[in-house]
C-alpha cells in the first residue's frame, strides 16, 4: 500500500498488467520508471485505508495538489493552484471520458460524479502539464481514475455508513458473469448535513453500469453507463443583495462511454471510443436591493428579482488512437478525435445565445530506447478549436537509468487551455421588477485568448536513504495569457455596477512565473508499517498580486498507515499554505484565507458476519477542529467577517460497515 508501488516489476505491452504499469503519462502502457512525466498513483488499497466519503480529499495526498472546501457539497481541488474561483487547469478522467464541465466553468463538479470508491482499481495522476496526450485542459495535470474491470471480481457486496451530521450512505454492489461477458451494477445514496451552522446539506443518488465482453481471442468491447441525481443545499444568509441566496440546487447528470478494442498482438493495438456526457441543474432565487444591502439602502428601492440560474450541457466525444511496435527499442502512439460541447442557459446567456463548440485533435507519441540506460519519450498533440487557430502542444522527455532501480528524467512541454465557452460568452445581466436591468454581472469577451504554459522540470525516482523510496520533481514552469476574472465598464453604466461590479473574462498581461520542488517519500521500516511524506514548496511570480497569493506556497503531508492482523489503520497530518482565493466576485474585495493544519484517522477490521467475510472501520476527518479552507466573497466582504471566517470546516466522525457475499 503506498501513493505509488514498488519498481522491481517489469513493464510489457499487455493493457491489464497490474501497476506499476500506467497508462496516463503517454497513453502507451509504461513502467513508472519510463514515464516522460511524474505520477503518483493512488491504489485500491490506500483508498480503502483512508476510509473516505470525498472522492477530493485523496488528492490532499498528492504533492503539488491543492483541496480545499468552500462548505460541506463544494470541493475546490487544483495542482498548483490558481484557478482562484473556478479550478479549471487540470484534466479530469474516468477511463479516458473527461468529466470537467462545459457550463461548471471548465471544472469537475466533484461532487455529482456517479462512482463508488469501491469500483476504483487506481488513480493516476500525472503531475505537470499533459496536452501533448490529453489536449487543452491538461494544461497544468492530468488525473485518470481507473474503474475495476469486471474480470477482476465477482459476487456482490452491501456497505453502509452512519455518522456525525447526518452522514447515512448506503451502497449495494453486484458482479455477474455469463461466459465471456461481465457486468457489474453500482447503485448508492449519500446524505449529509454538512458543517456546522451552514446551509449545506446533500442528498446525492447514483447509479453505475460496467460491462466487458470478450468477443474473441482479439476483440474487446467495454461499455459503461452512470446516472446521478441528487439535491444540495446552497448559499449563504447575509449575503450581499442577497446574490448568493439560500437555496435548494438540484442536479442531475448522465454518461454513456463504450470502447472496442482490437489488440492482433502483443505489439500492436487499436482503440476505438465514444462518449457522451450530459448534465441538468436547477439553481434558482429570489434576491432582494434591500438586503444586506450596507451604505446603499436609502438609494436603492424595495424591488425583488428572481434569479433563474438553471441550465444544462452536453458533450459527444469520438477517438480513435492506434499503438504498435515499430522494432527493437522503439514504440509508436497515434490518434485522432472530435468534440462537440453544448451549453443551454437564459440566465448565464441573456443574449439568447447557444453556445457550442466543436474541436479536432490529431496526436502521436513515439518511446525510443537508444541504448539500455536511455529513453527518449517524444509527443505533441494538435488542435483545431473553433474560435481559435491551430495549436500545437509538444513534449520532449529524456529518461536516463543508470540501474535497474534509478530513473533520472529531464524534459519540456508546451500546453495550450483554451478559454471555455462560458469564459468566452457568458453574458449575465441583472434586472428588478419595475426597473429593468441594474447591472451586467457578466460581459463576453470573444477575442479572448488561450492561456500558454512551457514548463521545464528534472526529476528523481529510486531509492533513498534507510531504504526509502523517493519520487522528486523539480518544476519551472512560465504562463503566459493567463484567463483570469477582471472588471469590467459597462456602457451605458448601470444602477447597480458601482457597487456590485462587471466583471469580464481576460487575459493577463505579463507572465506568471512558478518554480519550486515537490516529492513523495515512502519508508516501510518494518513488517506492516509504512511512512508516506510529501512536500511541496513553490515560488510565485506575478505582476498581480491576487493571481500571485491564488497559489498556496506550500502544502505537506505525513501519513502513517498500519497492519496488525486483521487491524488496518492510517493517521494523516496534512499542512495547507495560505492562499487567497475564493468563489464568486466582489468589488475590490481581498481576503486571504490562513494557513491551516489538519488531522484524519481511520482504524478498520476484518470480521466475520455468519459465514460472510466483512469491513468494519470508524473514520474521523477534521479532527484537529474548525478551519476555513476557502472563502465565499460576498458573504466575506459583509463588515461582520471581514475578520473571521463564516464558513468553517468541521469534524466529521463516521463508521461504515461492509459485508462481501461470494
Amino acid at each position: 500500500m503506498a501513493l505509488w508501488p514498488a519498481l522491481a516489476v517489469q513493464a510489457d505491452d499487455s493493457f491489464f498488467q497490474p501497476v506499476p504499469v500506467v497508462l496516463s503519462a503517454s497513453r502507451l502502457p509504461q513502467p513508472l520508471s519510463d514515464t516522460p512525466a511524474a505520477m503518483t498513483v493512488i491504489d485500491a488499497e490506500l483508498i480503502a485505508a483512508t476510509g473516505y466519503r470525498d472522492l477530493s480529499r485523496l488528492f490532499r495526498l498528492v504533492p503539488g495538489m491543492q483541496v480545499h472546501q468552500e462548505r460541506g457539497n463544494q470541493q475546490w481541488v487544483t495542482y498548483h493552484g490558481l484557478g482562484a474561483e473556478y479550478p479549471n487547469q487540470m484534466q479530469v478522467l474516468i477511463d479516458g471520458r473527461s468529466i470537467y464541465s462545459p457550463h461548471y466553468y471548465g471544472g469537475a463538479q466533484w461532487s455529482a460524479i456517479a462512482l463508488a470508491p469501491q469500483d476504483i482499481d487506481r488513480i493516476e495522476i500525472v503531475r505537470g502539464s499533459n496536452s501533448a496526450a490529453y489536449g487543452s485542459n491538461a494544461f497544468l495535470g492530468v488525473v485518470n481514475i481507473l474503474t475495476r474491470h469486471t474480470a477482476a471480481e465477482a459476487g456482490s457486496s452491501v456497505g453502509v455508513r452512519l455518522g456525525s451530521h447526518g452522514i447515512a450512505d448506503v451502497t449495494g454492489r453486484a458482479v455477474a458473469h455469463h461466459g465471456a461477458l461481465g457486468l457489474r451494477i453500482t447503485a448508492q445514496e449519500l446524505r449529509d448535513d454538512g458543517w456546522s451552522g451552514l446551509r449545506d446539506d446533500q442528498r446525492l443518488r447514483s447509479f453505475n453500469l460496467r460491462g466487458d465482453l470478450q468477443v474473441d481471442a482479439t476483440n474487446a468491447l467495454e461499455f459503461t453507463a452512470g446516472y446521478s441525481d441528487g439535491e444540495m443545499d446552497a448559499g449563504y444568509a447575509g449575503t450581499l443583495f442577497n446574490g448568493s441566496g439560500e437555496r435548494e440546487l438540484q442536479q442531475r447528470d448522465y454518461s454513456f462511454h463504450t470502447r472496442w478494442r482490437h489488440t492482433p498482438s502483443a505489439d500492436e493495438e487499436w482503440l476505438l471510443s465514444w462518449y457522451h456526457n450530459a448534465e441538468r441543474t436547477i439553481d434558482a432565487w429570489r434576491v432582494a436591493s434591500r438586503a444586506n444591502c450596507l451604505n446603499f439602502c436609502g438609494l436603492l428601492p424595495d424591488t425583488f428579482g428572481d434569479v433563474n440560474n438553471n441550465r444544462s450541457s452536453r458533450r459527444d466525444d469520438i477517438e480513435l488512437q492506434h499503438r504498435r511496435a515499430a522494432g527493437d527499442g522503439l514504440r509508436l502512439l497515434w490518434g485522432a478525435g472530435w468534440r462537440h460541447d453544448r451549453i443551454e442557459s437564459d440566465f448565464l446567456f441573456s443574449d439568447g445565445r447557444e453556445p457550442s463548440r466543436q474541436e479536432w485533435r490529431l496526436f502521436g507519441n513515439a518511446e525510443w530506447r537508444v541504448a539500455p540506460q536511455w529513453l527518449w519519450n517524444i509527443g505533441a498533440m494538435a488542435e483545431r478549436i473553433e474560435d481559435d487557430g491551430v495549436r500545437l502542444a509538444p513534449r520532449v522527455f529524456l529518461n536516463w537509468q543508470p540501474d535497474g532501480l534509478r530513473t533520472w528524467r529531464l524534459g519540456y512541454s508546451r500546453a495550450w487551455r483554451q478559454p471555455t465557452l462560458l469564459e468566452r460568452w457568458v453574458n449575465v445581466v441583472v434586472s428588478a421588477e419595475g426597473l429593468g436591468p441594474v447591472n451586467q454581472r457578466h460581459a463576453p469577451n470573444p477575442d479572448i485568448e488561450p492561456a500558454r504554459i512551457d514548463a521545464w522540470e528534472l526529476g528523481y525516482l529510486g531509492p533513498f536513504a534507510f531504504g526509502g523510496l523517493l519520487d522528486a520533481r523539480i518544476f519551472d514552469e512560465r504562463i503566459r495569457d493567463y484567463i483570469r476574472r477582471t472588471p469590467y465598464a459597462s456602457t451605458p453604466a448601470l444602477l447597480l455596477d458601482p457597487v456590485m461590479g462587471s466583471t469580464q473574462w481576460t487575459n493577463m498581461e505579463g507572465d506568471i512565473r512558478l518554480r519550486g520542488i515537490e516529492y513523495q517519500l515512502s519508508f516501510k521500516p518494518r513488517l506492516g508499517t509504512t511512512l508516506m511524506f510529501t512536500h511541496t514548496l513553490i515560488d510565485r511570480d506575478a505582476d498581480d498580486p491576487v493571481v500571485r497569493r491564488s497559489v498556496a506556497p506550500h502544502t505537506a503531508t505525513l501519513s502513517w498507515l498500519q497492519a496488525v492482523g486483521p487491524w488496518h489503520a492510517m493517521l494523516s497530518l496534512m499542512r495547507m499554505g495560505a492562499l487567497e482565493a475564493g468563489t464568486n466576485h466582489v468589488p475590490g474585495m481581498r481576503y486571504t484565507v490562513p494557513a491551516y493544519t489538519t488531522l484524519d484517522l481511520s482504524v478498520g477490521r476484518s470480521v466475520r458476519l455468519g459465514s460472510q467475510p466483512a469491513r468494519v472501520r470508524v473514520t474521523a476527518t477534521n479532527l484537529l477542529g474548525r478551519h476555513q479552507e476557502l472563502a465565499h466573497k460576498p458573504l466575506q466582504a459583509m463588515p461582520q467577517y471581514r475578520d473571521r471566517a463564516p464558513n468553517e470546516s468541521s469534524p466529521h466522525v463516521f463508521v461504515s460497515l461492509e459485508t462481501v457475499f461470494q
